[in-house]
């Protein structure tokens, strides 16, 4: 499955379909949980993040102001739906 909040991406159609029925999705990357997320994909093993610097923050990107940076990290991608009513405190996609 591929998921992506950018409308240009092939993964958008199926974010925005759950999201319209009020299903959010939980994303792992060789079991650690990431949020929050671009893009995942776990047929490809890829999931797109804003860029963080040593302290955490994120980066803008040098060449598109006002935008953030983006960094693609590979490796176990596991995608989880969550439904609205799981009671669950930790940050949606």
């Amino acid at each position: 499955m591929r998921i992506s909040i950018d409308a240009r991406d092939p993964g958008f159609r199926a974010y925005a379909e759950a999201r319209d029925q009020g299903i959010t999705f939980n994303v792992t990357l060789d079991g650690k949980r990431l949020a929050p997320v671009h893009t995942a994909d776990d047929l490809t093993g890829e999931v797109i993040v804003p860029a963080r610097n040593r302290s955490g923050h994120v980066i803008l990107d040098p060449h598109h102001p006002g935008e953030i940076l983006l960094e693609t990290h590979r490796g176990r991608v596991r995608i989880v739906r969550r439904h609205r009513h799981w009671t669950d405190d930790s940050d949606p996609f």
